[in-house]
């Protein structure tokens, strides 16, 4: 454990009592939903996890997190190590309305309102509440500071059997889940993601296509930070957590550099192509909605998606020590209302330039097993994508 040195204020420090740990007083700096970021003096920062702090300490940090809701989540220069697993606390759920009438049905589990055009066994309904709650769990878990939990009330999410009723209400062409910012509430396309009516009753085919889900409310729930953050890091961080291993409400942060090697080979058409098309850096990080959109709606944005996800996971697991720092640090900065590009020259780039950034990835890419190509896609405008949205 090593400590960073700041002054600190006499009446801002608490007496802490840890289990095996003589008292000791530090001030808090930053608090997640898991655990706080104290300031020893003569020592510097050290992080504590909830878990192992006395249930008068917990208590402290709570009211603290209250009385300072605009402070920091993590400390940038001291951030805890990344967690081996992260699960969902609950995965009940309820169904609270059945109106076979208008084909309104509704579901609720812990954090989650589900409504659906189709009656849904509560038995698949479940499995699916178990990726949203574990992907929250994952998100508060992860320690970058991009969630605290404590939400106000809980996250709406439409699913339609049809595609006319799903572009209606928002869905973007061509895709089988959006996020709208501005309703906050998540669509899925039931079909895409394996459930629709046949001749034999309710087709299930949806195991293989969990990762939708996990892609859609990873933006949902990290919705505070849609209208700061660029497109390739949106889609970027969803597409991580999207890569990472999930089973039955419990994600493994172990072995993620495999997953993320299997999850971008995913839309091949050869297996045995090695290549993979990486959109160069300068041009990946310029892109907006519009033209993300219009390569979605003409079904040639999955080089978009796999640039994303590589480029932020290596921020998140290569860049500088390996840790998420300086990605934490950007989003600290996005946070206190730095300018994107400021906050991406200090901590992202950091002497580098977009361009420098090709080659990093692609001898990233080697170490993951993959033969990186930079090459420009086909632009689209986004008049030329009808379904665009």
């Amino acid at each position: 454990m090593f400590f960073f040195l700041l002054p600190l204020h006499a009446e801002d420090l608490h007496q802490w009592t840890l289990h095996g740990v003589a008292p000791f007083q530090a001030e808090i700096i930053a608090a997640d939903g898991l655990r706080a970021t104290l300031q020893v003096p003569g020592r510097g920062k050290t992080v504590i996890p909830f878990t192992l702090m006395s249930a008068e300490d917990a208590a402290y940090v709570q009211d603290w997190r209250k009385a300072n809701p605009k402070a920091p989540l993590v400390n940038p220069e001291r951030l805890a190590p990344w967690p081996t697993a992260a699960a969902a606390e609950s995965i009940d759920v309820q169904m609270t309305g059945d109106d076979a009438a208008t084909s309104h049905y509704t579901y609720e589990s812990a954090h989650f309102i589900i409504e659906s055009d189709l009656k849904l066994p509560v038995a698949v309904v479940r499995e699916i509440v178990a990726v949203f709650e574990a992907t929250r769990k994952a998100l508060i878990a992860i320690p970058l500071g991009l969630h605290l939990g404590h939400e106000s009330r809980k996250y709406s999410v439409l699913m339609l059997s049809n595609a006319n009723d799903y572009g209606h209400a928002g869905g973007n062409g061509g895709s089988g889940g959006t996020y709208n910012p501005f309703t906050r509430q998540m669509l899925i396309l039931l079909p895409n993601l394996g459930i629709k009516p046949g001749t034999n009753g309710l087709g299930l085919d949806f195991q293989r296509n969990l990762f939708v889900l996990k892609h859609e409310v990873t933006h949902q729930i990290l919705g505070r930070w849609q209208p700061f953050l660029p497109m390739w890091l949106k889609e970027g961080l969803s597409e991580c957590l999207a890569a990472t291993p999930y089973t039955r409400g419990r994600y493994s942060f172990e072995g993620l550099d495999a997953a993320m090697h299997d999850y971008v080979l995913k839309w091949r058409t050869n297996p045995n192509q090695r290549d993979l098309q990486l959109i160069p850096p300068a041009q990946l990080m310029t892109l907006d909605g519009d033209q993300w959109n219009a390569g979605v709606a003409a079904q040639s944005a999955y080089p978009y998606y796999n640039s994303a996800a590589l480029l932020t996971y290596y921020f998140l697991h290569a860049d500088g020590k390996g840790d998420g720092a300086n990605l934490a640090a950007y989003f600290d900065d996005i946070r206190r209302g730095v300018d994107t590009e400021k906050a991406e020259a200090e901590h992202l780039l950091r002497g580098r330039t977009r361009e420098n950034l090709g080659t990093n990835l692609q001898n990233f890419g080697r170490k993951l097993g993959l033969n990186l190509k930079i090459e420009a896609p086909v632009q689209i405008r986004p008049f030329e994508a009808p379904h665009a949205k």
